[in-house]
């Protein structure tokens, strides 16, 4: 793709979008990284490289290293959505590559913004992606992933550890959602804190890429500090399974008697 500068510019994205990479403008990392490397020749080399979804960290850092080691003069866009993926805790992930969006910054007092962060290699890119778009259960997660981490960062009354608890989680799909730069914004709707420190929050999520809203989720969560919450949640899951255990009991003892 030629800009209105005369720059030749590619949107690069992960492997999993391979069909959105058949399009004019744009190419997969392992493409870019041959093309790098003069392994392929079938396009011209780009002069500006934009970071769409599906990159990795380790592919980012490649592309750029393999490019200072040919003295070729590419301009790398915005690493920032790579780079600045947030941490595993804020999120609830022991896996970094299931990350799926950036630190949240505050915007005001109630408002919250992120990008989008997709790496090829996470939990839900492992099995299913079809067509040009993004699958819609990776907007779910990354949905969940911005009410855990803005509020690990923002909103608990306590520093220590707390348990989450999803009470409504409405998504609508607005339009279909690209492989390409995606802002989210969080809107704070209400939040209190109740007895015991436990914190109930009702929030909106929206995601938004070339300036429209393509997707957004209502969500109603509360969140309670695991201490408290550890010992009553075991005596749940207990209780839970000595029913299980009773049905089954009564059931064999009921097919053992004479017909």
């Amino acid at each position: 793709m030629i800009t209105d500068t005369g720059v030749r510019t590619l949107v690069v994205v992960g492997d999993r979008f391979a069909e959105f990479a058949t399009l004019n403008g744009a190419i997969t990392v392992s493409k870019l990284a041959n093309l790098i490397d003069r392994l392929s020749l079938e396009i011209e080399l780009p002069q500006q490289v934009i970071f769409g979804q599906g990159v990795s960290e380790s592919w980012l850092n490649y592309l750029k290293k393999r490019a200072a080691t040919h003295n070729l003069s590419i301009k790398f866009v915005g690493e920032w959505l790579i780079s600045a993926r947030t941490g595993r805790r804020y999120c609830h992930k022991q896996q970094r590559r299931n990350v799926l969006i950036t630190d949240p910054q505050r915007a005001s007092p109630s408002q919250f913004h992120m990008l989008l962060s997709i790496d090829d290699e996470c939990e839900i890119m492992s099995d299913h992606v079809s067509g040009y778009h993004i699958q819609g259960m990776v907007l779910i997660e990354a949905a969940r992933q911005v009410f855990l981490a803005v509020t690990e960062c923002f909103l608990l009354p306590l520093k220590e550890a707390y348990y989450f608890a999803i009470n409504k989680f409405n998504i609508s799909y607005l339009k279909f959602a690209f492989p390409v730069s995606t802002d989210i914004h969080f809107d704070l709707i209400d939040s209190e804190i109740g007895k015991g420190d436990k914190l109930f929050v009702k929030a909106k999520i929206r995601f938004y890429q070339c300036g429209e809203c393509v997707c957004e989720a209502d969500v109603d969560y509360s969140a309670f500090p695991e201490s408290k919450l550890a010992l009553i949640e075991k005596k749940m899951a207990q209780s839970s399974l000595n029913h299980i255990q009773s049905e089954v009991l009564v059931v064999a003892e009921e097919s053992a008697l004479p017909a």
